[in-house]
């Protein structure tokens, strides 16, 4: 690594991360929330590092510890691969100080480097993350030889390699077709909405039993079948697990040799493209034959309720980070709709699954709808030009529900789309459809609400690029796992309490989502522009 690479890395981390907030600010509510971001990243990995360990662990108990290695690798690259391919566009492409960085006279392969480590650093972490805890519930069982830590330990730093360069390249190949047509911005989109969702279709496909049951007979096979199928995924597993379950050291060296030359080739390529592709993210399209014609006149609320949409549809990242769980569920419900319920306990090995689902779907489409809250980073993607919104002459509610209006506009009609294909396919009766209706309908409404509560309670204006804000932020994090977590304790209420009247829990958690959405709406609107 040249001085210059390190330089921008360390600007990059620094300008991200909030270190220097930290460090340098005066103001103790600000030092505050970073600490307060950072104990609750540190307790969202702790608890990640412990699922991680009991899979592995379970995975040992049914006697099927042969295939935790590959396991791990496979989980750690499929984690890697789909964070990479959200951070692309903003990290590696199309990001905010583009310009002035390549003004800087610094070759573009280093610029390329140093985003490119930045992300590495990041993926290490979950590649830790994952492969740590599985790797000492491994050796509970197997008490290998003192070269699998050696190997485990290298290939942890080594394993995001290919799954990030992987992403990145689809990333770039997406990008660089999308910079060829008029509306750039739409077309990324949906190419990486496609590829996305196909990536985990794939992945869960390959995850499923034939036959849908496994008895104890089964088990023996059942190592073999997986890592033949994780295997056809991803071939580099194959070389992995040579390395670290036979010592094989050639294996080992392959499997390194395969990720640094894969990287290499990747920057040499990529650097060729570069500012070809970053140009045409960035640019926009102009028409030489524009005529004045009528204008039109719409009240502050709409004026803000189309630049809101404007914004969010304008931003790669804001759209497929934002928008992948609602976008997720509409699928969910219309594969639901063609397979039937039949067909659903054939794939899952479940007999008399409808029930179940006709109690815990609504939470389930409650939560997946939650995900999408786009006010939790509304506010705060303002950015330096919040003054704007200060200095027009417009009342601070009616800007927060213009921006609770465009994730309403969202939510609404796939929530309405998804109840209708989903109250298709279990055919229950009337009750119940009404509460596959009105209970995903009280979660959108909060859901809106409850992301603009949070952004004024964690805004950050000082910002270099929408990554920081849309997936670093503490705001983001909170509006997203605190919407989900709303649709998981219901399910747990119906969990614990089978003998009660399950139209009587629907109607008190729906009432009480709407009490509470009333109560956070009212302290919204009486709070003034941060």
């Amino acid at each position: 690594m040249n001085n210059s690479t390190w330089i921008l890395l360390k600007t990059q981390f620094l300008n991200q991360s909030g270190v220097n907030t930290f460090r340098y600010e005066k103001d103790k509510k600000k030092k505050n929330k970073v600490v307060i971001f950072a104990i609750a990243m540190a307790i969202t990995v702790l608890m990640m590092a412990v699922y991680c360990f009991m899979l592995a662990y379970g995975l040992g108990r049914i006697g099927l510890t042969a295939i935790i290695p590959g396991y791990a690798f496979t989980i750690t690259s499929v984690i890697v691969m789909l964070f990479t391919l959200f951070k692309a566009s903003g990290t590696l492409f199309a990001f905010k100080d583009y310009d002035m960085l390549m003004a800087l006279p610094v070759q573009t392969t280093t610029v390329i480097t140093s985003r490119f480590l930045l992300m590495y650093g990041e993926n290490v972490l979950f590649s830790i993350l994952v492969m740590l805890p599985m790797g000492i519930a491994y050796c509970l069982f197997v008490h290998p030889q003192i070269l699998f830590y050696v190997i485990w330990f290298i290939s942890m730093f080594v394993t995001p390699l290919v799954p990030m360069t992987i992403a990145a390249v689809l990333g770039a190949i997406i990008s660089a077709i999308s910079s060829r047509f008029k509306h750039t911005n739409m077309v990324n989109i949906i190419l990486s909405f496609v590829l996305t969702i196909g990536f985990m279709g794939v992945s869960m496909s390959a995850g499923t039993m034939s036959g849908g049951q496994i008895n104890i007979k089964q088990i023996a096979s059942l190592g073999v079948m997986l890592s033949h199928k994780m295997n056809q995924i991803y071939p580099l597993v194959s070389i992995f697990e040579k390395a670290i379950c036979n010592y094989n050291i050639i294996a080992f060296i392959s499997f390194i040799l395969i990720s640094l030359i894969w990287y290499y080739v990747f920057v040499k390529i990529v650097s060729v493209k570069y500012k070809a592709i970053n140009t045409g993210l960035t640019t926009y399209q102009t028409k030489s034959n524009y005529k004045l014609q009528s204008l039109k006149v719409n009240s502050p609320f709409m004026a803000l309720h189309r630049k809101e949409m404007k914004r969010f549809f304008s931003s790669y990242l804001y759209v497929l980070n934002m928008g992948m769980g609602a976008v997720l569920l509409l699928i969910v419900s219309i594969t639901c709709f063609i397979l039937g319920v039949d067909k659903l306990q054939q794939l899952m090995g479940m007999s008399n699954i409808k029930p179940i689902m006709i109690n815990f779907v609504p939470f389930v489409m409650s939560g997946m709808l939650a995900m999408t809250c786009t006010g939790a980073v509304s506010l705060s993607l303002e950015g330096k030009n919040l003054w704007i919104l200060k200095s027009a002459p417009i009342e601070a509610a009616t800007i927060y529900r213009s921006k609770m209006s465009v994730n309403a506009t969202i939510l609404l009609p796939i929530s309405l789309l998804s109840s209708l294909f989903m109250s298709l396919c279990l055919k229950s009766t009337i009750m119940h459809i009404v509460w596959m209706f009105v209970t995903p309908l009280a979660y959108v409404a909060l859901t809106c609400v409850w992301g603009i509560f949070i952004n004024l309670k964690m805004p950050n204006f000082e910002w270099e690029s929408e990554v920081t804000v849309i997936k670093q932020s503490m705001a983001s994090v909170l509006g997203i796992l605190g919407g989900m977590l709303f649709g998981f304790i219901p399910m747990v209420i119906l969990f614990i309490l089978p003998g009660v009247d399950r139209n009587l829990i629907m109607g008190v958690i729906t009432l009480a989502v709407i009490g509470f959405t009333s109560f956070l709406y009212m302290k919204v609107c009486g709070t003034k522009l941060p």
